[in-house]
């Protein structure tokens, strides 16, 4: 089958897919839009992210196009297996864990009819925008719950030294803040878990498009996680400071509700001297290598 051939095949399975799992996918736009309740906002966004990487990319991704049937037919069966679970089991579990099994089963079967179109080394070329497509995937909640859990304890402990180098009175028991005339707690929704998945999605689209190892790649990553939680700290101390030394009611305040975009910027602007550091290494040529010993001449002696 030609080129133009199977990428119509192809399209067409994929809007089938689209379409069996209409259902599904209505539900999942509603959970992501709804901010109050979810921290899944990212997922309208990720198909096209993944999209439009691919798309810059087909040059060096489709060079060598041919069928893995038999892979391909393997990841879809597990596909299968997860969409079985969920149609099963899903009415014992939460609404997002329940999503995020089927959704899982939507990824696995057209991850797997890609690598059955396009063969193993097209599949290999658009790793990266591919398993990128897993961040429409709702988080779990016990591993939601843990990671919030984590990003609150940093953002407090970090809040507290922040609010004490301030010079403003402050008493601390667990995740309670006694300053004075008010009494703060810093809840979970304050753990800064939306910006923590944009600044990890930030973070690997950053190193995928500017750095070529992998290490460096993770070391970016991992240098996501201070920085959110310095940023989180820095915001609640903001809030706080400003609620003590100039009005209460800016607790209650747009600033509040809705001052996270400013804070994410921040962020960003803290990891990106360190995205052009590991930049800059990757640039750097590396120092010539001079030798340490003197080589054998072998010089020999002749008589006269």
């Amino acid at each position: 089958m030609k080129v133009s051939g199977r990428n119509t095949v192809f399209i067409l399975f994929s809007v089938l897919l689209v379409l069996a799992y209409s259902g599904l996918i209505r539900a999942l736009i509603a959970y992501a839009l709804d901010t109050e309740t979810t921290h899944a906002s990212q997922i309208v966004l990720i198909p096209f992210i993944s999209a439009t990487l691919i798309f810059l990319n087909r040059n060096q991704i489709f060079q060598s196009i041919r069928y893995s049937i038999v892979p391909g037919v393997i990841i879809m069966l597990l596909g299968g297996g997860l969409l079985a679970a969920g149609m099963t089991l899903g009415s014992r579990f939460a609404v997002s864990d329940r999503l995020a099994l089927l959704t899982s089963s939507f990824v696995v079967l057209w991850l797997g009819s890609f690598l059955a179109f396009y063969g193993s080394a097209v599949f290999r070329s658009a790793l990266f925008p591919l398993l990128f497509l897993t961040f429409v995937i709702p988080i779990p909640g016990v591993l939601l719950d843990r990671m919030i859990d984590i990003l609150r304890r940093g953002s407090t402990d970090m809040a507290f030294l922040m609010l004490k180098a301030t010079g403003t009175p402050i008493h601390r028991d667990g995740f309670v803040f006694t300053l004075p005339n008010l009494l703060i707690e810093v809840a979970p929704e304050c753990s800064g878990i939306r910006s923590g998945i944009s600044l990890l999605i930030s973070s690997l689209l950053a190193g995928n498009l500017f750095l070529r190892t992998s290490w460096r790649k993770g070391l970016l990553v991992a240098a996501a996680v201070p920085v959110l939680i310095f940023k989180n700290g820095l915001r609640i101390t903001t809030l706080s400071y400003l609620a003590v030394h100039v009005d209460k009611r800016i607790l209650t305040s747009q600033l509040h509700r809705e001052g996270g975009i400013p804070f994410f910027v921040i962020g960003l602007l803290l990891l990106y001297p360190f995205l052009m550091m590991l930049v800059r290494s990757e640039r750097e040529p590396k120092p010539a290598v001079i030798p340490t010993t003197i080589p054998d001449l072998n010089f020999t002696r002749s008589n006269p």
